[in-house]
C-alpha cells in the first residue's frame, strides 16, 4: 500500500488496549518504518481527551469527535475516509463494528484499493461452560490452534445454537466484509494483564474486578473448582502484535495475511488456572492489608454471579462462567509465523497481576 493512499484509523485510543496500541504505531523504530510518517486518527468522546492527545502526540495523532458507538453515520463517515482500521472499542457492540465494515467499504468503492479491518475479539467465545454443562460436553476441554482449525466454522456452528454478545459481534465483521469486500482479520485475546502505556485508561479489567470482588467479600473467592485453564498476554506484546499487522497491511498490501473466514488469530503466550489467579489476587489483597486471610472460598455458579457479575458488566451467570471459571486454551501459530515474538511471560504476568490489583485497590480509596 502506497504510502500516499495510507490513512489509519483507531478506535479505543483512550481505552487499556486501543491507548496501548496507540503508543506502539508511534513508536520510533530501527530501522525506520512507513509507520513513522503516517499520522493516526482516533476516533474519540470529548473534547479534553482530544486536547490531551494533541499535547503528547502533535501532528502524529488526528483526534476527531464523535458521539459515541451508537453514532453510526459519523463512524461510517469516518471510516470511509480510511484505508485501515484498527477497533478496540467494546467486542460486544455490533451496530459501530459493522458501521466501520461500511465506512472502508465505501472508501474500497471510491479508491478501488484493498482496505482492512483488524478487529478486537476474547477466546471466551470459544469457552466451554464446566459448571452448567451448557457446552462442555461439546467442547471437553479443547485446545484451538488458528493455524489449523476452522475457528470461524466452530463460533458459527455455536452462534447458532448459544449466542453470545461478543461472538455475535466478530462473526457479524467476518460476514460483513466478506459482503462488503472488506478484508478483515481478528485477533482474538485471552486474560490481558500489565500496565498499559496509553495516556488513559492503563490497567485491564478482569484482574481488577475480582480484586474489587475479594475486598468487598473481605475473602478471596473462585468459582467452582478454580481448574479452568486460560491463555494469558501482556498488553504491550498484544499491542506489539497488532503493530506487526498494520505494517504487514501497509508495506505488502497484506498478501501474507489470513483474512476473511481464515483471519481469526489468537495471542495468547502463557496459561493460568483460575484458582491460581484467585490466589494471586487474593494474596496481594491480603498483603495490602484489606483483607484478613490468604484463603480462598469455593462458590457455586450463582454465588459467583452474585459476588462477580457486578464488576463484570452484568449480572449474568453466563458472562461469569465464561469469562471466569472456564477452559480456553489457544495456540498462537499464525501470529509466530508473522514475527510477533512476545517477551513478557510469568514474571511479568505476576508484575501485571501486582499493578492490576494495585489499581483496583486505589479506585476503592478514591470512593
Amino acid at each position: 500500500m502506497a504510502q500516499e493512499q495510507a490513512k489509519i484509523l483507531l478506535t479505543g485510543a483512550t481505552g487499556f488496549i486501543g491507548g496501548t496500541i496507540l503508543t506502539h504505531l508511534l513508536a520510533p523504530s530501527v530501522p525506520p518504518t512507513i509507520l513513522e510518517r503516517i499520522p493516526i486518527t482516533c476516533l474519540v468522546r470529548g473534547e479534553d481527551r482530544v486536547i490531551k492527545l494533541r499535547a503528547a502526540y502533535g501532528d502524529r495523532v488526528h483526534p476527531v469527535l464523535y458521539e459515541g458507538l451508537d453514532d453510526r453515520d459519523a463512524t461510517i463517515a469516518i471510516a470511509a475516509q480510511h484505508n485501515i482500521v484498527v477497533n478496540t472499542t467494546l467486542g460486544y457492540h455490533s451496530a459501530s463494528a459493522t458501521a466501520l465494515i461500511h465506512g472502508l467499504a465505501r472508501r474500497k468503492q471510491e479508491t478501488g484499493r484493498d482496505v482492512w479491518m483488524i478487529h478486537t475479539s476474547g477466546t471466551s467465545n470459544l469457552a466451554d461452560q464446566p459448571i452448567s454443562g451448557k457446552w462442555s460436553k461439546k467442547t471437553p476441554n479443547r485446545e484451538f490452534n488458528d493455524a489449523s482449525d476452522d475457528v470461524y466454522a466452530y463460533e458459527k456452528a455455536r452462534e447458532g445454537v448459544s449466542p453470545y454478545a461478543q461472538r455475535t459481534t466478530e462473526l457479524n465483521v467476518v460476514d460483513a466484509g466478506l459482503e462488503l469486500g472488506v478484508k478483515t482479520l481478528v485477533i482474538m485475546s485471552p486474560t490481558i494483564f500489565g500496565k498499559g502505556t496509553g495516556l488513559f485508561n492503563t490497567s485491564s479489567i478482569q484482574v481488577p474486578a475480582y480484586a474489587q470482588a475479594v475486598v468487598t467479600q473481605g475473602q478471596g473467592v473462585v468459582v467452582g473448582d478454580g481448574k479452568g485453564v486460560w491463555d494469558y498476554v501482556h498488553v504491550e506484546d498484544l499491542a506489539e502484535l497488532y503493530r506487526i499487522v498494520v505494517l504487514r497491511i501497509l508495506e505488502h498490501g497484506g498478501k501474507d495475511l489470513p483474512n476473511g473466514k481464515k483471519g481469526i488469530i489468537f495471542s495468547g503466550n502463557g496459561r493460568h488456572s483460575w484458582l491460581e489467579v484467585a490466589q494471586g489476587v487474593t494474596d496481594a489483597c491480603y498483603e495490602a492489608g484489606w483483607i484478613k486471610s490468604k484463603d480462598v472460598k469455593s462458590v457455586n455458579l450463582s454465588e459467583g454471579a452474585k459476588i462477580l457479575s457486578a464488576y463484570m458488566g452484568g449480572p449474568l451467570e453466563d458472562i461469569v462462567e465464561l469469562g471466569l471459571c472456564s477452559n480456553s486454551r489457544t495456540v498462537s501459530s499464525v501470529a509466530r509465523s508473522l514475527g510477533w515474538k512476545p517477551t513478557k511471560g510469568e514474571e511479568a504476568s505476576k508484575a501485571g497481576f501486582r499493578y492490576d490489583v494495585g489499581i483496583a485497590l486505589q479506585k476503592l480509596v478514591d470512593k
